[in-house]
């Protein structure tokens, strides 16, 4: 389980959007937005194909890190549209969540991923705010991924992000520097079109 000294740590150019008792609690509150019965149906119904296209246009605009990977890992996936963009792309590909959605996104902690040392060569993830202990979470993304991987991050800069969100993050360097055993190759400005995430790190597992 994850210790509470994560969970009080506030790091330059990010702090924590909440507070939250106990762990258990920090969990029982992001799996309310997944479990969400209105959400889900639109997740897996109108704005299923939206999500979709639009995940496949941002690896294809980074095809350059993504195009030459076997197995990647989408974490916080919700319903898996990320995951489904990369096995269209012929990518082998799976989700975690803390909520499963089969057959794509297996139930699993951001936190404290259940996978050995270097068993995925890509992750992608879009949900850093919805992280209790970000340095945590950019650790396990490190020690997944194996020397020649990439780690694709999007962020939402500043305050405006939904009731869910455990962590502000207000300027990308603070998640840039949480990286310990990766080379950033890339951090930008984007537009995504179908989502309001604002800023993308890339980086690079040496």
């Amino acid at each position: 389980m994850l210790g509470m000294r994560f969970v009080k740590q506030i790091l330059r150019g990010m702090a924590p959007k909440r507070s939250y008792r106990s762990y258990a609690e920090y969990l029982d509150h992001q799996k309310a937005k997944t479990l969400d019965p209105a959400r889900r149906e639109k997740w897996l119904g109108e704005e299923w194909q939206v999500k979709l296209d639009g995940f496949k246009a941002i690896f294809r605009r980074n095809w350059n890190v993504v195009g030459n990977k076997t197995k990647a890992l989408c974490l916080g996936a919700r319903t898996g549209q990320e995951v489904v963009a990369l096995l269209e792309l012929g990518i082998e590909a799976m989700g975690i969540d803390l909520v499963p959605c089969p057959p794509h996104v297996e139930e699993g902690d951001i936190h404290d991923l259940r996978f050995a040392d270097g068993d995925f060569d890509l992750l992608f993830t879009n949900v850093v705010d919805h992280s209790i202990a970000p340095q945590k979470f950019v650790s396990e993304m490190e020690r997944v991924c194996r020397p020649g991987g990439a780690i694709i991050v999007h962020l939402k800069l500043g305050p405006e992000i939904d009731k869910y969100s455990a962590t502000e993050v207000n300027r990308p360097s603070a998640v840039e520097h949480l990286f310990q055993f990766s080379d950033i190759i890339a951090s930008r400005s984007i537009d995504n079109g179908f989502d309001s995430l604002d800023w993308e790190i890339v980086a690079i597992r040496r």
